[in-house]
């Protein structure tokens, strides 16, 4: 039996402790945590830790990927499109934080994690679809949900693919969702390398994913990515490496470099 995932826990702690610093805007992230999740993100505010944390290179990534998600949703909805798909959601706020009167958010994640999320979350929000992502009849799940594959979409992939372990089930994945997608839609995909993190929030992360089954394995090699989305039926409009992600996102904020190797983000057109 799936367990609530723990690593959703963890990025929501990050965009907590980066909204306090002013990095991010997410004023859900803090209500969304388990009590213990709020007493650490309270002890991250402390001047130490904070710098701790400041310094932390996950951290850093993470900031610059939420950004560059939060990007692609507006540019897509400024777009005219109407619907977003975000699989492997966690505790993700954007069907809150972006919500337009004519949007619908679907959200796919392990029933689970989200029967926490619901008992924490405000209103309103997404349309919840509780399936595995490898689930084979997740077209149908989502259709019986209300999504329209006759329309165009935005879907998500956010710092999920790097669990399933080997590439055949991104592969098919993204198969998957270039066929639900009608012509024109969007995907943003992160292609996370593992994370170098500093020893004493390694421990904490070791701690939370005890028993998880959340370990890195799948990363896919940058100079790789746009045959790997093309043979899934997308096409690749921007890969955004470090480099790029410290220059557009990260110039500004109180946050240190990113480093070089740490992860990739793709965005692409069906």
């Amino acid at each position: 039996m799936a367990v609530a995932s723990r690593s959703a826990v963890m990025v929501t702690l990050v965009r907590a402790q980066l909204t306090s610093i002013g990095v991010v805007d997410d004023p859900y992230a803090v209500r969304m945590l388990p009590p213990s999740g709020r007493r650490v993100a309270a002890a991250f505010r402390l001047p130490g830790l904070r710098r701790l944390a400041r310094n932390e290179p996950t951290q850093r990534y993470l900031a610059a990927r939420t950004l560059v998600f939060d990007r692609f949703v507006r540019d897509a909805l400024d777009d005219g499109i109407r619907q977003v798909v975000v699989v492997g959601a966690g505790y993700d706020s954007r069907s809150w934080r972006m919500a337009r009167p004519d949007v619908t958010f679907y959200e796919v994640d392990q029933p689970a994690t989200q029967a926490l999320k619901r008992a924490r979350a405000p209103e309103g929000g997404p349309v919840y679809v509780p399936a595995d992502a490898t689930d084979p009849r997740l077209r149908d799940l989502l259709v019986d949900a209300g999504f329209r594959p006759d329309q165009r979409s935005a879907l998500l992939l956010e710092g999920m693919v790097v669990y399933f372990g080997e590439a055949q089930p991104v592969a098919d994945l993204l198969t998957l969702l270039g066929e639900l997608g009608h012509d024109g839609s969007r995907l943003a995909v992160s292609f996370e390398r593992g994370f170098d993190r500093q020893p004493a929030l390694r421990l904490l992360a070791k701690a939370m994913y005890r028993g998880s089954g959340e370990t890195s394995y799948f990363r896919l090699p940058v100079e790789d990515a746009a045959a790997f989305l093309d043979d899934t039926g997308w096409t690749i409009d921007r890969l955004l490496t470090s480099a790029e992600l410290r220059e557009e996102y990260l110039a500004g904020t109180p946050l240190p470099e990113l480093p070089d190797t740490l992860a990739f983000i793709a965005t692409a057109t069906r």
